[in-house]
């Protein structure tokens, strides 16, 4: 750098003055092309982010923040792909800022996303779905906790992931009688 300064103070002032000439208005070209293409990108951005209803910009993220997490079981990994692919497709989601409206909480907690209050009914057959997808997944070690949830400003379902010893001693005793 020092070497260039040095030959272009060398040179005769004509020649000096006509790099400066040429320098300037390069960079006024530069800033009239600036000033011309920055509004048309910025035009391009806000029209897919109102086209996709801000979802090009939250997908993205999330996967970002999910992909910086690392599982420390391959069963939660597992059962996000399930739930994100097939588990929730019978269900009113709202899909705005999640994938496939499921929210990675911690390690082992979900929220699926509703736009909507479902019934108990759908609520019930969603839980024995999820429990049967788990159970299967983890060979009978895992279970899973199904339940509403009020998540602002959205209604959401939580699922959590739990061992199946930890479930047994959740449950109350049941007095069975054999005849």
């Amino acid at each position: 750098m020092k070497k260039l300064l040095k030959n272009l103070r060398e040179l005769e002032w004509y020649y000096q003055l006509f790099i400066a000439l040429i320098s300037f208005v390069l960079l006024a070209f530069l800033i009239k092309f600036l000033i011309w293409i920055v509004p048309i990108l910025l035009g391009l951005v806000i029209l897919l982010a109102v086209a996709t209803q801000g979802e090009i910009f939250f997908i993205p993220w999330q996967r970002y923040k999910q992909r910086n997490q690392i599982a420390v079981n391959p069963l939660f990994d597992n059962f996000y792909h399930w739930l994100t692919e097939t588990g929730v497709t019978e269900l009113p989601i709202s899909s705005l800022s999640f994938t496939q409206g499921v929210e990675v909480a911690e390690q082992g907690i979900y929220f699926v996303h509703i736009d909507k209050e479902i019934s108990d009914e759908a609520l019930e057959d969603f839980a024995t779905k999820v429990r049967q997808v788990v159970k299967t997944m983890s060979s009978d070690s895992t279970d899973c906790v199904v339940s509403r949830y009020k998540r602002e400003p959205f209604l959401a379902i939580k699922v959590r992931l739990v061992s199946a010893h930890d479930m047994m001693l959740m449950k109350t005793p049941q007095r069975e009688e054999d005849f």
